[in-house]
């Protein structure tokens, strides 16, 4: 009976439901695709730090130590995924854009993948920093 109450306190709780995705990531590795295939990228040829905030998500990517791109926007998870709405950035063609990323946390590393129309699109792994 008591663990009983002890499981029902703690699912209940906000550390249950604490997002799991708050804090800093470092990037990697990467798959992506492009026509005819996928290219890779890896730590360190390209960096990049991602933010989460409550609500809020924000990176910087450097290639071979050269500004490659930022941005950032609002986000929300929901059944598994990571739903990214691109509010600024260098990227024209993401402003605007909404993209729903499934992920799963392993340990420190957190893997997320996009697909569209049934084909993989990205997929990326991150390790907490903070």
């Amino acid at each position: 009976m008591k663990t009983l109450i002890l499981t029902s306190l703690l699912l209940a709780s906000p550390l249950a439901s604490a997002n799991p995705l708050l804090g800093s990531w470092e990037f990697v590795e990467g798959k992506y695709a492009v026509d005819g295939g996928f290219v890779t990228a890896k730590a360190p040829e390209l960096t990049s730090i991602k933010l989460i905030t409550a609500n809020h998500f924000n990176y910087i990517t450097q290639k071979n130590g050269e500004f490659h791109y930022a941005g950032g926007g609002k986000y929300t998870l929901k059944n598994q995924q990571f739903v990214e709405t691109f509010a600024y950035g260098n990227i024209p063609s993401l402003l605007g854009k909404t993209m729903a990323f499934d992920y799963k946390i392993e340990g420190n590393l957190w893997h997320h993948s996009l697909t569209e129309n049934g084909k993989l699109v990205e997929a990326e792994v991150w390790r907490k920093i903070d």
